[in-house]
């Protein structure tokens, strides 16, 4: 029998910001809620079949960073992206549209090297400072999946399966890729490290598991789920690992929780499959089925998924203002 363990409530958005629209929410590598505000009055369009609204070609918003009981502001003014992820950085922020606008040019000249200037990249991800100034702007390439900072100021960004990335090359070309996976930035772009070239075994399908630690990043790419680890100087291993499906991560040493979820009797189902890695394989130990605080069950999907060494923090689909945490020692 699959034993119940319960979700503590770990943060919520303030009530003052109940009239406006969440943009992005996510919890930092200080366990602080991060998000992106916007007044909806400024003319937000409605997502068939999501619960996001699209903002204006250009409009005003706040990033607020909610530390306990306090609260600090970084007021935004003409964004010109839908930035649909936000992680801290420093006494600022970072920010990342999922989605680039077309590059310009007939998809007939994918196949070969394109020079630079005939290209028209969308410098997607933004770092701003605490008083809202932008100190560095890059292309990441479309199809973002998440954006976590680490304690270093690094930053690392997954993706989904529909990613691609205009890479550049010595000659003032740049050629396109797919199946991105995994890169990492520093705070000001500049040539990213990008997983791929590392693991030339796995294929980075799409990345929706992902553990972003103290020292050590955690990823099991889809659709073989191979548990790979990464530190400053690159990949460390590959494991193979059998819980194919994982849609978050908790890391302590040895012991590893993968999230999985499916529907079930009309509802939805959180859990939590345990794993240890040894002698190169990871090995499934038991399960636990996740309820929300007063032992609710979900009523949507579990989002965010941000992982942190042995902590794993998630929301409901469609409720970015309450963050639950599970624990793997608790």
């Amino acid at each position: 029998m699959v034993a119940d363990h319960r979700l503590a409530l770990h943060a919520t958005l303030p009530d003052s910001y109940a009239r406006h629209e969440v943009l992005a929410s996510t919890i930092d590598h200080r366990g602080r809620l991060a998000a992106l505000v916007a007044d909806p009055a400024q003319g937000f369009v409605p997502t068939p079949d999501r619960f996001w609204l699209r903002p204006p070609p250009r409009y005003d918003a706040t990033a607020v960073v909610c530390d306990g009981a306090e609260t600090r502001e970084i007021r935004l003014t003409d964004l010109d992206q839908w930035f649909t992820d936000i992680d801290t950085l420093g006494d600022g922020i970072v920010l990342a549209a999922a989605r680039c606008e077309p590059v310009g040019i007939e998809i007939e000249r994918y196949q070969e090297p394109v020079p630079e200037d005939e290209l028209h990249l969308t410098h997607n991800v933004r770092v701003i400072d605490g008083g809202g100034q932008i100190q560095s702007a890059f292309y990441a390439g479309d199809g973002i999946e998440q954006l976590m900072t680490d304690a270093r100021g690094a930053i690392w960004i997954s993706y989904f399966d529909e990613s691609n990335y205009w890479f550049p090359n010595p000659d003032g070309t740049r050629s396109y890729g797919f199946a991105i996976g995994l890169a990492r930035w520093g705070s000001d772009g500049g040539q990213p490290w990008m997983a791929p070239f590392h693991t030339p075994d796995v294929f980075w399908c799409d990345c929706y598991a992902l553990n972003v630690g103290r020292d050590v990043v955690h990823a099991c790419p889809y659709t073989d789920f191979p548990l790979i680890e990464i530190d400053s100087h690159g990949v460390r291993s590959i494991t193979p690992n059998p819980i194919t499906r994982c849609h978050g991560l908790a890391i302590s040493g040895a012991e590893i929780a993968f999230l999985d979820q499916h529907r079930a009797g009309g509802g939805f189902r959180w859990e939590i499959r345990r794993g240890r890695r040894q002698s190169g394989a990871v090995t499934e130990s038991d399960r636990l089925n996740l309820l929300l605080p007063h032992d609710r069950h979900p009523t949507g999907w579990a989002r965010g998924k941000i992982g942190r060494d042995e902590t794993l923090w998630l929301h409901e689909d469609g409720d970015p203002r309450h963050w639950y945490r599970y624990e793997m020692n608790s």
